[in-house]
């Protein structure tokens, strides 16, 4: 049999990898390979079936793996990073620990060569193997000890092996997302530690008091363990310019610990269980003096008081001095007064005090004329005083859900309640103390109505002629209307009906459910009450779904924090609009932390169209629609899986803080991430494909 010529063997090349590509055509599918998929089969209307994908053999698969590792060790061995990140990985391969290993039998030294030589490997710095499901570290990690840098974040390790202390040069630490139940002994020998990321696992009761071991630590992240208590030996971190201790069950934050932290820059403790601010502050002879502090965030965190001294005046308290605070965000505790914390503030920018219990703006805020932006959302308050507008550079301040009497609702922008209380100020119009029925007037008929006495009928004749006027019949003072709240907090509720709804309070603002057995949002809550909730607080519960059927047209907060929603559903967008229109029209803020969500419709903004604060923390979000975040200022992503953030999400212009930590995504690294929001949008937006 004679061999085929070499057109012959040409044309057959051709033939076959014509066939391999539309073998690649049919499984990718689309319109073209419907149009040849109904060509090919000679029947109107009948497609030809794609064929089935062949599936790799193991030893392709092993092949292919083989041939990845090899790539990596070559690249690590030239730039000195390792990176076996989002490879499903049970454990570190074989082929990486021997990396570095060489067979005297096969040395070869070929000084022609133009590199790629053992002799020309660089030590191994940075080893990151994020995302994996990697269950323990090998003590071979020992053979790498000019490490640097070590990123095993979410995977499943729950201990360390003791040659890990053997990593001398090793200054950033990421064990976030794991399972440790204790921070490993052994690292408390790696003294070289600055940087210590530890959140997301099961850590719990006192935080090991070897912690003050770690003396050169400049930055530690315990978020959203199970830690009860912190030892006098944390005050040891005297470098410590990062200290985030937020999402945990810590019961007290000792003043003397932060005393002994002068470098502190931000503070985290938000979503713990405090009863106060700074306990121990009156065994502070010197009291509490931190010069670098520039941001301190305690939200959520069941406080009620700042300090736990009893019995003195606040200015006889030792002093809390915080020169260089910029952001103070105390938001969602039980606070009823600042008592001296605002003396000690020269530079604060933002003030965060929603869903607290003032009924009044707080002692000495109207002292700092450097504040911007001031947050008195969903509080008691019910005179705003025309001191007020002798803040020259606050321009922000928010009032909503507050029984105030003074304000018409006809003002509802931070210029327009500017411009009336400077009104009320040169006028001497009094802004409070004065009976209810004239401030219920007041209230109604807004800032004119303050001369309409003058203007009525009459009035200026009796004015002139006060011996004729009949003598004035005594004033009846109207009843004060006190504002009730529903609080049907702890009751052990499976449900909750209307009688027992209305039998507890009639017509409130507020509502409370927390810490129940509820399983399904109570419809009753709209039927008894629900025309002028305000503010509703069911967190802590068992609820499955969010109320999107419901009505509730004045809220403007809604926490349904630590209950077990999965989803938010699927709407069709005339459908959202219709909710957002009917049911949630002056939703200002949403509160979902604790969840089991997964990921952000895009149609949100339709449904909740005056939505500017949203609490997604401690969910499992995997993604991030840019689209479902339209609108907001504030928006929380901390505490979730999220994998990538998308480029597209710089365009969001009307984000102004944003906290995506605590996720697994890799890009942006974490310094742009700490040069906080702006600078991170403005990387987004710099990724945007052209």
């Amino acid at each position: 049999m004679s061999k085929p010529s070499v057109r012959e063997t040409i044309a057959a090349a051709r033939a076959k990898m014509a066939q391999e590509q539309a073998k690649s055509k049919t499984i990718r599918g689309g319109q073209e390979d419907e149009r040849e998929a109904f060509i090919g089969s000679g029947k109107p209307g009948v497609k030809k079936s794609p064929p089935v994908a062949r599936r790799q053999t193991e030893v392709e698969m092993l092949g292919h793996v083989q041939k990845s590792i090899k790539s990596l060790i070559a690249n690590a061995k030239g730039t000195g990073i390792m990176n076996i990140s989002s490879r499903e990985l049970t454990a570190v391969p074989i082929e990486i620990w021997n990396m570095y290993q060489v067979d005297p039998d096969k040395i070869v030294v070929d000084m022609s060569s133009s590199g790629g030589g053992w002799y020309d490997a660089v030590d191994l710095t940075c080893f990151i193997a994020s995302d994996n499901k990697i269950t323990q570290i090998e003590p071979r990690i020992q053979e790498f000890g000019a490490l640097a840098s070590v990123d095993f974040r979410v995977n499943e390790l729950t201990t360390l092996p003791e040659e890990f202390a053997e990593l001398k040069r090793l200054v950033t630490l990421n064990l976030s997302t794991n399972k440790f139940v204790e921070i490993p002994q052994v690292l408390f020998r790696v003294t070289t530690l600055v940087d210590l990321q530890l959140a997301n696992n099961q850590i719990s009761g006192r935080l090991n008091p070897a912690i003050g071991a770690l003396s050169k630590l400049e930055s530690l992240d315990l978020t959203n363990n199970q830690l009860t208590e912190l030892p006098q030996e944390l005050s040891n971190l005297k470098s410590i310019r990062k200290l985030k201790l937020s999402k945990n069950k810590l019961t007290q934050l000792p003043a003397s610990i932060l005393a002994e932290m002068p470098k502190v820059n931000e503070l985290d403790i938000s979503d713990n269980q405090l009863g106060c601010l700074f306990s121990g502050l009156g065994d502070l002879a010197n009291g509490l003096v931190l010069p670098a502090l520039a941001r301190l965030d305690a939200r959520n965190s069941g406080m009620v008081r700042i300090t736990d001294i009893d019995g003195i005046d606040d200015a006889s308290k030792p002093k809390i001095e915080f020169k260089s605070l910029k952001d103070l965000l105390l938001s969602q505790n039980d606070l009823s007064s600042l008592e001296h914390l605002t003396s000690g503030l020269p530079q604060l920018f933002f003030l965060d005090l929603r869903g607290n219990k003032f009924t009044t703006i707080p002692t000495g805020i109207l002292e700092l004329s450097t504040l911007r932006t001031l947050d008195m959302t969903s509080n008691n308050m019910e005179y705003v005083p025309s001191e007020l507008s002798n803040m020259h550079d606050l321009t922000s301040f928010v009032w909503d859900g507050n029984p105030v009497k003074n304000v018409p609702r006809t003002c509802n922008t931070t210029e327009a309640l500017m411009k009336l209380l400077r009104r009320r100020l040169e006028t001497d119009e009094p802004s409070s103390g004065v009976d209810p029925a004239s401030m219920q007037a007041l209230s109604v008929s807004g800032p004119e109505s303050s001369g309409a006495a003058a203007s009525r009928p009459g009035a200026e004749t009796r004015a002139r002629t006060p011996s004729k006027a009949p003598a004035p019949e005594p004033i009846v003072e109207a009843p004060k209307k006190t504002v009730q709240n529903l609080d049907l907090c702890k009751k052990g509720l499976e449900d909750v009906t209307k009688e027992e709804i209305l039998e507890a309070c009639s017509d409130p603002q507020t509502a409370a459910l927390d810490f129940n057995s509820l399983t399904r949002f109570p419809a009753t809550l709209q039927e008894a009450v629900g025309a002028t909730l305000t503010k509703i607080s069911i967190h802590h519960n068992k609820i499955q779904e969010f109320p999107f059927q419901l009505s509730f047209p004045l809220l403007l907060s809604l926490n349904l924090s630590d209950n077990v929603i999965t989803t938010l559903g699927t709407l069709e967008a005339d459908a959202a609009g219709d909710i957002g229109r009917d049911n949630y029209p002056n939703l200002n803020e949403l509160i979902l932390t604790g969840n089991r969500l997964t990921q952000l419709p895009a149609w949100m903004p339709l449904t909740f169209p005056k939505l500017k604060i949203l609490s997604v923390s401690r969910n499992k979000l995997t993604s991030i629609e840019p689209k479902a975040l339209e609108g907001l200022i504030t928006a929380d992503l901390s505490g979730n899986e999220i994998s990538t953030l998308p480029p597209l999400l710089g365009n969001v212009r009307s984000i102004k803080q944003l906290n995506v930590d605590g996720n697994t995504f890799r890009v942006p690294r974490r310094q742009v991430i700490d040069q906080g929001t702006e600078a991170l949008m403005e990387y987004l937006r710099g990724r945007i494909p052209a």
